[in-house]
Parts: C-alpha cells; structure tokens; sequence
C-alpha cells in the first residue's frame, strides 16, 4: 500500500510540475498545429484542431485519431510540438504501460526532438518547461526503468545544460 502511495504522490508531483510550467493556454489555430497537406500531418491537423492539451486522453487519442497516436508529435510544427508536448509527457507518465507505442516509444522520440532542435524548437521552452520536461523523463526513467529516458535526460544536459541532466 505504502508503494502505490509514494507513487502516486510522484506522479502527482510530476502533474503539478507540467501543468504550472505549461498553464493552461487555449490551442493554436489548426495552421499553427500543422503546417502541411500530405495525408498524415492532415489527419493530424484535424484531429488536434481546437482541443486543449489538458483534455486528451489515451482513450480518445486510441479510439478517435485515425493514425498513429505516437507519430502526432514528429508533424507539428515547432508551436503545435510545444503546446501538446505536456499532455504526452504525462500520458507517459500516468499511463505508462496501458498507453503501449504512445507511451512506450516517447522518451526514445524525446532524444530526436531535442536533438534536432532545427525543426522541433525545443530550445525554446523556458527553464520552468524543460525543467518539466526533465523531471518527466527522470520519473519514466526511475519509475519504469526505461533506459531511453536516461539516455534522453542526457541527451537534454548536453543539449540544454547539465541542470536539465540526470
């Protein structure tokens, strides 16, 4: 009993961190999502369009996008990558097993959007987010002993200082 305690009060500490680094701001326009006219970014752009980050749910993103949840990231633009990032951080963090390549796959995605910085604009984010992002990424690490999230908290140190690091 005393474990799922401790557990849930980390990930609600992992919560409180996102939401108060993210706030809760009204979604970019669908143009400032995704900026494309291929099949998939449009599915994207669609689906995404009008929702808040606060309000998707693995449920809705499983049952209601027609693609593949997981990818949604990698087509946004730098703004639509930077808005919804919180909602998968905690995704992951909350659901982390239940919520399979969506969950499973994102520290391993976090190493190329950081990474590639050129087109995803992580760099951005202000201290308070990244600090966020890698809190995120220490619990997946710690909780779930997903070795891709350490290997992205490193990837976040060199990339945005070693406060940011494991």
């Amino acid at each position: 009993m005393r474990d799922n305690d401790l557990l849930g009060s980390r990930k609600r500490a992992v919560r409180a961190m996102v939401e108060a680094a993210f706030r809760k701001e009204s979604a970019p326009s669908a143009g400032h999502i995704v900026d494309s006219v291929y099949p998939e970014p449009m599915q994207i752009r669609e689906y995404f369009s009008g929702k808040d980050w606060w309000v998707l749910t693995l449920k809705g993103l499983y049952d209601d996008y027609v693609g593949d949840p997981s990818a949604c990231l990698t087509f946004m633009t730098s703004l639509g990558m930077k808005y919804y990032l919180p909602a998968y951080l905690l995704l992951a963090v909350e659901n982390y097993y239940e919520g399979d390549v969506l969950t499973l796959e994102l520290s391993s995605r976090m190493r190329t959007y950081v990474r590639e910085d050129d087109m995803y604009g992580l760099s951005a984010l202000n201290d308070e987010q990244k600090k966020a992002v890698a809190a995120a990424m220490r619990f997946i690490w710690q909780e779930y002993g997903d070795e891709e999230a350490e290997e992205a908290l490193e990837i976040l140190g060199q990339c945005w200082g070693k406060k940011f690091s494991c």
